[in-house]
């Protein structure tokens, strides 16, 4: 018997307008994220993979290729007269094709994956053969090449960008990645459009350019002149044996160690902290700071002379100014 006062269960759950709502809107979405929680987990579990293997026209001694999945590496084909681009297909419970088609400006290789068949990935390798220069783009993917001494072209469209002992005419983008790039030689050109920039053993003919989009730069052994906008991001460059820098930080702290005195240096660090170590020496420079606007400032009178042709000027706005021979 129910307690004194209590009502006794009528047995149903009585249903108002606000609980036939509620049943349907909820049932069929309560299916649909059972049903697609279900796909994928099917499509994980029922993983399948197939191998491709695709010929690239080499024509007047160049590669041109699109890729618009995976990660890419780029090897060179010793003995061989034909690039090739090979790798695996990775699907779940639908595989997808792969597409090609020629361009005038190279070759497009893609693969068909949708909101169905989401679950896809493809690594690939192009070899391509000695003495030929190379244009990659990779639509998000990371790309990885070494030993190239006829030029490249990398543009990663987002993902990570890491190269080692590349010559000639060396244009990087890693729309948005991180950048290693390790012995360098010849023209060089470097954008990464937020991602960070690792390098040693620049030596650049004409000026190095850099853009690290407000990423930072970290660097050891950059020969020649030299030209960088890092847009917000740090700068921390040594072994610097450049006789010309122009340098925007954007805002980041600046640190320069030269092995070589400079000819003519210019910092914009728009707040940020400035500090250049100049090399041992009797040289004297010709200092300008136009704009330091409350900031510290620090150097040895000694390293001062107006009549120098050497000149450095430092607009820090605002940020310490700290001048040095090491």
């Amino acid at each position: 018997m129910p307690p004194a006062g209590a009502q006794a269960s009528s047995g149903a759950l009585r249903m108002t307008p606000g609980r036939r709502v509620a049943l349907a809107v909820g049932v069929p979405v309560a299916l649909a994220l059972i049903g697609w929680t279900g796909f994928n987990l099917i499509t994980t579990v029922s993983r399948g993979s197939y191998p491709f293997s695709y010929t690239v026209p080499v024509e007047d001694g160049q590669v041109a290729v699109t890729i618009s999945a995976g990660n890419v590496a780029v090897r060179e084909a010793v003995g061989s007269s034909t690039a090739r681009l090979t790798g695996i297909v990775q699907y779940g419970l639908v595989r997808p094709g792969i597409s090609e088609s020629n361009t005038p400006t190279g070759v497009n290789i893609g693969m068909n994956c949708d909101a169905i068949n989401s679950n896809c990935a493809m690594n690939s390798s192009l070899d391509v053969p000695a003495r030929t220069a190379v244009t990659l783009w990779s639509n998000g993917g990371d790309v990885t090449a070494s030993g190239f001494s006829s030029g490249m072209t990398l543009s990663a469209g987002g993902g990570n960008v890491a190269v080692t002992d590349l010559s000639r005419d060396v244009q990087l983008d890693t729309g948005g990645g991180d950048l290693s790039a390790n012995g360098l030689t010849g023209t060089i050109n470097v954008g990464t459009e937020g991602g960070n920039v690792n390098a040693s053993d620049w030596s650049g003919t004409g000026i190095i350019r850099v853009d690290t989009g407000g990423g930072d730069l970290n660097a050891n052994g950059v020969t020649g002149n030299f030209q960088l906008a890092a847009e917000g991001g740090n700068v921390d460059v040594s072994g610097m044996n450049s006789g010309s820098v122009n340098l925007d930080s954007g805002g980041g702290d600046v640190t320069l160690v030269f092995a070589q005195a400079p000819q003519n240096l210019f910092i914009s660090a728009e707040g940020g902290n400035v500090t250049v170590i100049l090399p041992p020496g009797k040289t004297t420079y010709n200092l300008s700071l136009p704009d330091t606007q409350g900031g510290n400032v620090s150097y040895p009178s000694s390293l001062v002379s107006s009549k120098s042709l050497d000149k450095i000027t430092i607009d820090s706005s605002g940020g310490d100014i700290t001048i040095s021979q090491g």
